[in-house]
């Protein structure tokens, strides 16, 4: 099962949209800021299967014209709705009829947009209503999955035999070494059983379980067999109660194994679902005992812990089935070092699942993206006032992500430098901070527009975690043989600089520089201007030397004078010495990202002595390729 195409029409910011699904690989993630629709994307999908699957029983419309295209078994499918009007395969059609279909559509939503919770909860109640009185085979066509099923997913897994790898996965992931025999199952009177018809008098066949209908009664008949009854002590409380009403009951896990051997752990799970859509399956438990012999629950697991659970066991238990997975921003309340693990567990799958499910994911996390193959990210940008999808380099993407679009933390720093320096085995300049970095690439393009960049160009979280960074003898030894370069502001950064060797460049118009007294290792502050204000904040022009931490030189700095930049430097009031500074820290990513690169290439000359520095430390010939996952 895989999408190969979608236009739509008019779909909130959405406007004669298209995507073509062109790529290998069984996920496509979609990064972008906040607004941009990615979201809207998942809810325009939901709205399209959801008035296909339902086109035969109701006719209804859809409010916007789309077009889609899968292939199912290899057999490719288009169907288009335009202006009240259905058509498969380019024809007309007034049925969907035996059309093939995905089996499902799986989503997980993080919270962050109620829509699409909005939508799958419209579903579930229409859902809600049938199930009663449906057949067997019938199911949900729409699974939404959030936090709330921790404990089903847990449990359907872990009922499994001990040779299953989707079991085997989830105890080794949440550090499980024992799990118990029985299962505690809660039932809750449900939302059809209201009316009084449905109490429970004598508590057999005629009346369990608040009398259901077809695959609910024929679930909970099997499931009654299974019912394991303490004997001796200690008592607990078991059984049918009436206030509330409420069933207790525990369940020999290997009898559940026995009596559904015919089941699959999907339609295990199915139909353990199908209770809790109708509301009766409250509460399902094992209890587990952890490394340690630390006893546990379900409870017990973070969010955190648990967010990649949710999603292998998702794919997992649905890898027979032709499926469409919409993952809406799954790593948003991930630790960065999750998320930087995150797609990596993702992609801990099997082969099945790889050609059944197709898995779209949403984010706009930077450490995520740092895990992914290039060829599965798709960025959503604005184009005028249109949304646009398009592939781009995975480089340009986390620059793009971690420049202001998120905040970027110093775990976050910290995991992508180890992801840069792994990938890579050439020269690295670092960089205090993002927009540093974006200013330095800009530079070097416009200096040299026909030579090839032989080394990498990777920012920090600040100037003292850079400090920390070149001064740890880890970073050499893990890389041994390559040069690294570092970059300050000359400000108060001066003292961190200071720490970081002896002096092999004592001009400062050319730059200062510090050589690790051990390895290939160059410290360097920003060059000063020739002459200006700019020269005179770091320059002292009576003594020649300059004024240390007390300089004030930001690499916004070195354009001061370019004609049109005025509304950018402003006096600085904080302190007595008339120094001009950079006017906020809130617009340097814009300033970096949207002014530098129209600024002709001889704003940039200041910073020639520095590239012609690193050029002679790292000759033409000695760039680092790209490494292979």
């Amino acid at each position: 099962m895989r999408l190969t195409s979608l236009y739509i029409g008019q779909y909130k910011n959405l406007r004669d949209f298209s995507l073509s699904f062109d790529g290998s690989s069984f996920i496509d993630v979609f990064v972008g800021k906040n607004g941009t629709g990615k979201s809207n994307l998942f809810e325009a999908l939901i709205e399209i299967f959801r008035h296909i699957v339902e086109f035969d029983r109701d006719k209804a419309a859809c409010e916007f014209n789309y077009r889609i295209g899968f292939e199912i078994d290899g057999k490719a499918t288009e169907l288009g709705w335009n202006s009240g009007k259905l058509t498969i395969g380019g024809k007309e059609r007034k049925t969907i009829g035996k059309t093939p279909l995905p089996d499902n559509v799986l989503i997980y939503y993080s919270g962050h947009n109620d829509t699409v919770a909005k939508l799958v909860e419209q579903y579930e109640k229409a859902f809600r209503k049938r199930i009663k009185h449906a057949d067997f085979d019938a199911a949900r066509y729409f699974i939404g999955i959030g936090p709330d099923y921790k404990e089903l997913l847990l449990a359907v897994l872990l009922m499994q035999a001990d040779t299953c790898k989707a079991r085997q996965f989830i105890c080794q992931k949440l550090g499980i070494e024992t799990v118990a025999l029985e299962a505690k199952v809660v039932l809750a009177r449900p939302a059809y059983a209201a009316d009084s018809r449905f109490d429970i008098e004598f508590n057999d066949e005629t009346d369990r379980y608040w009398q259901p209908e077809g695959i609910t009664q024929t679930f909970l008949d099997r499931l009654h067999g299974c019912i394991n009854t303490a004997t001796g002590s200690p008592v607990r409380s078991e059984g049918y109660f009436s206030e509330p009403a409420r069933y207790i009951l525990y369940f020999d896990i290997a009898k559940i194994r026995q009596e559904f051997a015919d089941l699959t752990p999907q339609e295990l799970f199915r139909q353990l679902d199908n209770l809790k859509t109708l509301g009766m399956l409250a509460e399902i438990t094992i209890p587990l005992q952890l490394a340690g012999g630390v006893d546990a629950t379900i409870a017990h697991f973070s969010d955190g812990q648990f967010q990649s659970v949710y999603i292998y066991s998702i794919v997992e238990l649905f890898k027979d089935r032709n499926c469409i997975t919409l993952l809406d921003e799954p790593d948003s309340f991930l630790h960065p070092e999750w998320q930087f693990d995150f797609l990596k567990q993702v992609f801990e799958i099997t082969d099945t699942t790889a050609k059944n499910n197709h898995v779209l994911m949403s984010s706009h996390s930077a450490s995520t993206i740092t895990n992914a193959n290039e060829s599965v990210i798709n960025l959503f940008e604005f184009d005028g006032s249109t949304v646009v999808s398009k592939k781009v380099r995975k480089a340009d993407v986390i620059k793009s992500l971690s420049a202001g679009l998120i905040s970027f933390s110093e775990s976050e720093a910290r995991l992508n430098i180890h992801h840069v320096l792994k990938n890579t085995t050439g020269a690295v300049l670092f960089t205090e901070g993002i927009t540093d970095e974006m200013i330095l690439e800009t530079a070097w393009s416009k200096l040299f527009p026909t030579e090839e960049r032989n080394f990498e160009i990777q920012n920090a979280f600040s100037c003292g975690f850079l400090r920390n960074l070149i001064k740890d003898n880890t970073l050499y030894q893990n890389h041994p043989g390559r040069t690294f370069f570092s970059v300050f502001d000359f400000d108060e950064a001066y003292n961190d600089w200071n720490q970081l060797g002896q002096n092999v460049q004592t001009d400062p118009c050319q730059c200062l520089v510090k050589k690790h007294n051990a390895y290939e290792s160059y410290a360097m502050l920003l060059p000063v201007p020739a002459n200006g204000q700019i020269r005179n904040q770091v320059i002292n022009p009576h003594t020649g030397g300059n004024y240390g931490n007390k300089s004030l030189l930001t690499i916004e700095l070195l354009f001061h004078g370019v004609p049109g930049l005025d509304q950018y430097f402003v006096v600085d009031t904080d302190r007595t010495d008339g120094f001009i500074k950079f006017v906020s820290d809130g617009q340097k990513v814009a300033f970096a990202k949207d002014v530098v690169p129209t600024l002709a290439p001889a704003c940039f000359e200041v910073f020639r002595p520095m590239f012609e520095f690193i050029k002679t430390k790292c000759p033409a010939g000695a760039e680092g390729e790209e490494v292979a996952p």
